[in-house]
């Protein structure tokens, strides 16, 4: 039986139902690959995984793959504001904590399901670059249901910017030197805060502007960082980690070479998107294009799974195939690092939300 009739028939499961994925190499990000491995799904959670050894349990649904097959995480995009058309700003202030962006999801958006067909699992929408403080970035799971249950968590950090965008002629503040003063004094009331503050900060007088502002004590976490090559020391000493991205075919070399470069200073690197100004597909393209400009194919995968679930406080739940997590699992034909490779089988919370489509 082909792989694609298997993967129909799974699609019929209902959700919580016992599943198994074997066959294929499972790439954990947890621990070494597993060859021709076994995954076991139950409730919405990964119940076990090991070898071909292991046994199905009676009545699992059995899903074959190919040895040629990688089975991973879930991918998680740690920047985006996927299904809400940048309808996340208020413009005429500059400081909106209340804002929250999952407010302007639309569960149903044709981008939602193009993001599960790039191996997307889950998503931190954030506001955009707009306002010094834009609000709170939340979080979705893009498992097919109506909102109420794609909603995961709705405050996970808060979003600021230091970019051009931020800077208005019509309300404070007007200049970069505004700017940097009102987002420390704003920060200076932020450091009791156990979350951590997500600020967009390009080119390197941005990220420098955002380092001074955040002084001592706040979990930053620089959005963008496109010129941080040269400031890699500075960031690696007084930052989270880079939200990083997207790459594209346009970019310069110093640019394209930096997520490498930032990663072998030791800093935590993940990518993102800001779709849909880009796709989701390019989370992915920005990891192979990286990889083909110096960084290692393993700190790639990573950035694309569990460094950004650690960045959104998220990695005891996603990012990594390990027991008791949750059940985001997506098939790949083959290297997802490798562009020719594609999505066959998406799998969030346990139940199948996206297949390729037999030709």
């Amino acid at each position: 039986m082909s792989v694609l009739v298997l993967l129909l028939a799974a699609a019929s499961q209902a959700p919580g139902d016992l599943t198994v994925i074997r066959g294929g190499r499972l790439v954990t990000l947890a621990g070494p690959d597993i060859e021709k491995g076994t995954l076991i799904l139950e409730g919405g959670k990964i119940r076990k995984l090991g070898g071909p050894d292991l046994a199905a349990p009676t009545g699992a649904e059995v899903i074959e793959l190919p040895a040629s097959s990688r089975v991973l995480p879930g991918f998680v995009d740690a920047h985006s504001h996927l299904g809400s058309s940048y309808e996340v700003e208020e413009s005429t202030e500059s400081i909106t904590t209340e804002v929250k962006a999952v407010e302007a999801f639309t569960s149903r958006h044709r981008e939602v399901r193009e993001a599960l067909g790039s191996g997307v699992t889950t998503v931190a929408l954030a506001p955009g670059s707009g306002n010094l403080i834009g609000g709170w970035i939340g979080v979705v799971k893009l498992n097919g249901a109506r909102y109420d249950r794609a909603l995961y968590r709705d405050s996970v950090a808060l979003k600021g910017s230091l970019t051009e965008d931020a800077l208005r002629r019509d309300r404070e503040p007007t200049s970069r030197a505004g700017a940097t003063r009102m987002l420390r004094d704003f920060l200076d009331g932020w450091k009791r805060s156990s979350h951590p503050f997500f600020v967009a900060a390009s080119t390197a007088s941005e990220i420098h502007a955002a380092l001074e502002a955040a002084g001592e004590g706040v979990r930053v976490v620089l959005v963008g960082g496109r010129e941080g090559g040269s400031l890699a020391e500075e960031i690696r000493l007084r930052t989270r980690g880079v939200a990083f991205g997207p790459l594209t075919v346009n970019d310069r070399r110093s640019i394209l070479e930096t997520p490498g470069r930032l990663a072998r200073a030791g800093i935590p690197v993940a990518f993102v998107t800001d779709a849909p100004r880009t796709s989701e597909e390019l989370l992915r393209v920005s990891a192979a294009f990286a990889v083909k400009h110096g960084m290692e194919p393993s700190a790639a995968l990573r950035a694309l799974t569990t460094v950004p679930a650690g960045f959104l406080g998220l990695d005891t739940r996603v990012g990594s195939l390990e027991e008791g997590k949750d059940a985001d699992v997506v098939v790949w034909s083959g290297d997802p690092l490798a562009l020719p490779s594609s999505v066959d089988l998406v799998v969030v919370g346990g139940r199948v939300t996206w297949r390729k489509e037999r030709k």
